[in-house]
């Protein structure tokens, strides 16, 4: 394919044909005959959106959006009408670009500084002001253009590779913004969070962000209206302590709630001691109107954490529950307000905890507003000195400062998870603390009236504190890695080495009932305690995709950063076969069923973020092996990644009806997949996955029968298997296809979690 050069680089256009024996003769046209070729100065995108260009290659607009590669002029004629051209056609244009200059390229030799470092483009690149004229635009040829350079998300790489040649640290990634017209404003995300991943994918951040923002602010014919964030940063709030007393049910039914609540492990963190909540509820049923109202938001709280719980595990599901969990979250962030929450106290943290983790989980889609709500209780627990570790105060109890660490250390569990899942940085640092651990402690150990805490229970006794503590060694790894890839400072290669290796010690410092072993060696042991390996797999795992994410993109493709490459692919390669593991091992004959919680809580927003990241990195590694010739993608590793995608899709598809991260997760896997229309012409979207407007989602109701369906309608040979990794590539009935029995050998030497409170079953 012919290259293009901007307008400005082009000669005039040739007058036009004369007619034989005009009077003019030879040397002039006639004026009327004559037909004035317009320039077009704007490169097409900039053309087509009607916005300013400086006329650079690639402009400032494009590199701005992330699609620089796609930056193009049209030379010098007539405009025909635009033409509608599918992604697929871009997609292909795309590749064909990239091939021709990497074919262009190798046969000319850069120009080199005096030092032996190869001159980056930018130092061609005009520097002037976005209104300067196309004449001062330099005529360096685009094939001679380095090729890392036309990709604008690769900027600072490309002239970090040199410096990485040198030995010199390579830069932090800038990660993905989004400026939103009509008044919206910008949108943030760090260069680890799936959407920046997709984004990469130049071509189809340009087609899928202009889709997303007409569909979003034109008719909502999916996503039900509803709030738009955490209720307690818009709730009016109008009710009085007597209405809230009105609003509580009957002692049996309370009861029930409140038992389920410390039976839910897998849901509820281990922020409330039970023998000292059941003398406060007792005190409350003998005079409700003494207790303060922060405490009946504790109570409300505790019953809208046990009824989601509920929600969780019901088969089938009740038509009540959503309104209840409702009810119980607006009567919750009702006491937190009449309460003046913000002025610290007794039962606030915990309150506010439990009112989080409802949020958490009734969330269909990112939210800002979780992590805001997240950065007040963090600054409400160190006003109150959380942060300090209470032995150093003698006025504090034994038992008032083991609660205290218990309830610090869910604070900053929640504070990198919330983070990590918006890829920002952490609100509190690891030198900001010095809290102790709690202790491996039952809550039959210690009590109010304790004056000398016991001493820790080994490891190898499962407390409900016991999940909390394998977290936290994980969630050390994750603050040091966070703090590296949100540093604008330059970090050497040796440093992330470094931190992949203290994250495999972290892994190895799990206590040993939470080390991952495959299913066919965990036949005896509890069902909850395998889905809490699980999610501390799928954490480690996120985290290898932190530190080695950067060495995907194409200027590092040097043999040094092989290791990096390979373990973020198969990092992300894990964790979509522990989604496969979750979801059939739940099922009603699985051996996970007792755990079936953790099924409904994929759906959350929160957890479902790690699934979405892998799912984004294979889609970006497909993308990088079609187009660089250097990035390679053997039919085996492929055939894998084809299957895992292929089975994700369904449930990502039964999600998209009330998500907008599902419907571009979507987007994205139906066009690897080569699956936007059937041969018949009919969308993949059936039966299984229709679901009316505003109903409450859960996978219960996304039957297994329909998943297999879906599963079974997808073409044998796609567009992703025939078009690089060969004719070959198996269909579902292949034995390459995955399926549990499959994963039930699998040793993972990497393990990760991508959950969070998750600590048992309880069983109705």
């Amino acid at each position: 394919m012919d290259h293009l050069e901007p307008p400005a680089f082009t000669e005039p256009p040739s007058l036009p044909h004369q007619q034989p024996g005009s009077a003019a003769g030879d040397s002039l046209p006639q004026l009327r005959d004559r037909r004035r070729e317009k320039p077009l100065l704007s490169c097409t995108f900039c053309r087509s959106r009607k916005v300013r260009c400086d006329r650079q290659l690639p402009c400032k607009t494009c590199t701005n959006r992330g699609i620089g590669l796609s930056c193009t002029y049209e030379l010098g004629g007539s405009r025909k009408g635009k033409s509608k051209v599918s992604v697929g056609d871009r997609i292909q244009q795309l590749e064909e670009l990239v091939r021709s200059l990497v074919g262009q390229q190798q046969q000319q030799t850069p120009a080199a500084h005096p030092d032996g470092l190869i001159r980056d483009v930018s130092e061609h690149s005009f520097q002037g002001s976005p209104t300067a004229s196309p004449q001062s635009v330099p005529t360096t040829p685009l094939a001679s253009v380095d090729e890392d350079a036309l990709v604008p998300a690769q900027r600072n790489a490309s002239m970090s590779r040199s410096r990485d040649r040198a030995g010199s640290p390579a830069p932090s990634e800038p990660g993905s913004m989004r400026l939103h017209s009509h008044g919206v404003g910008a949108s943030y995300v760090g260069s680890v969070h799936w959407a920046a991943v997709l984004d990469s994918i130049s071509e189809l951040r340009d087609h899928y962000e202009e889709e997303e923002e007409a569909r979003m602010l034109g008719t909502s014919d999916h996503v039900p209206l509803q709030s738009p964030g955490p209720r307690l940063l818009y709730e009016p709030v109008q009710a009085t302590k007597a209405h809230l007393l009105a609003s509580i049910p009957a002692r049996p039914v309370v009861d029930r709630m409140v038992a389920r609540y410390f039976n839910a492990e897998g849901v509820v963190p281990g922020i409330l001691h039970s023998g000292h909540f059941l003398r406060e509820y007792e005190k409350f049923w003998q005079e409700p109107a003494a207790m303060p109202c922060i405490w009946i938001g504790l109570l409300f709280s505790v019953m809208c954490v046990a009824t989601l719980y509920q929600q969780s595990i019901e088969d089938p599901a009740d038509p009540e529950t959503p309104e209840r969990v409702r009810v119980f979250r607006e009567q919750t962030l009702h006491s937190l307000v009449l309460g003046q929450y913000t002025r610290g106290g007794e039962y606030v943290l915990e309150t506010m905890i439990n009112y989080l983790i409802c949020e958490s989980f009734m969330s269909q889609d990112t939210e800002i507003g979780l992590w805001l709500v997240q950065g007040i209780i963090v600054q409400l627990a160190l006003s109150q000195g959380y942060h300090r570790e209470p032995q150093k105060f003698p006025s504090i109890s034994p038992f008032a400062g083991e609660m205290r660490r218990r309830v610090w250390a869910i604070i900053v569990q929640m504070d990198l998870r919330l983070s990590s899942q918006m890829a920002l940085p952490c609100v509190l640092k690891l030198q900001q603390y010095d809290t102790a651990e709690p202790r491996n402690l039952l809550d039959t150990d210690f009590d109010d009236t304790t004056v000398e805490l016991p001493p820790s229970r080994p490891e190898t006794e499962v407390t409900p504190v016991l999940y909390s503590l394998a977290k936290s060694r994980v969630d050390k790894m994750m603050g040091l890695v966070n703090d590296v890839i949100n540093d604008i400072q330059e970090h050497p290669y040796t440093e992330i080495m470094e931190l992949d290796r203290k994250l495999q010690e972290a892994e190895a410092s799990l206590p040993p009932i939470f080390r991952w072993q495959p299913l066919s060696q965990s036949f005896m042991v509890a069902p909850q305690v395998v889905m809490h390996r699980v999610l501390l797999q799928l954490a480690i795992q996120r985290l290898t995709i932190w530190l080695h994410r950067k060495y995907l993109a194409p200027p590092y493709t040097q043999p040094r950063y092989q290791y990096s490459r390979s373990v973020c692919v198969q990092a992300a390669i894990k964790i979509l076969e522990f989604q496969q593991i979750v979801m059939e091992e739940t099922q009603g004959d699985g051996l996970l069923y007792p755990a079936r919680w953790a099924r409904w809580m994929l759906l959350s927003s929160r957890p479902r973020a790690v699934f979405l990241l892998g799912v984004s990195i294979l889609c970006y590694y497909i993308q990088l092996a079609k187009s660089r010739p250097d990035v390679s993608l053997d039919q085996a590793t492929g055939a894998k990644i084809h299957n895992l995608l292929r089975n994700a899709y369904p449930l990502w598809l039964h999600s998209a009806t009330v998500s907008r991260e599902a419907r571009r997760a979507i987007d994205h896997l139906s066009l690897m997949l080569g699956l936007q229309e059937q041969d018949s012409g009919t969308p993949l979207t059936g039966s299984a996955t229709a679901t009316p407007q505003g109903t409450d989602m859960s996978l219960d109701q996304f039957t297994w029968d329909a998943y297999e369906e879906c599963i079974a309608s997808f073409p044998a040979t796609t567009a992703f298997g025939g078009e690089f990794l060969g004719p070959s590539l198996p269909g579902p009935s292949s034995a390459t296809s995955i399926s549990t029995a499959d994963l039930l050998s699998m040793n993972l030497n990497t393990p990760e979690s991508g959950g969070w409170m998750d600590r048992g079953a309880f069983r109705p």
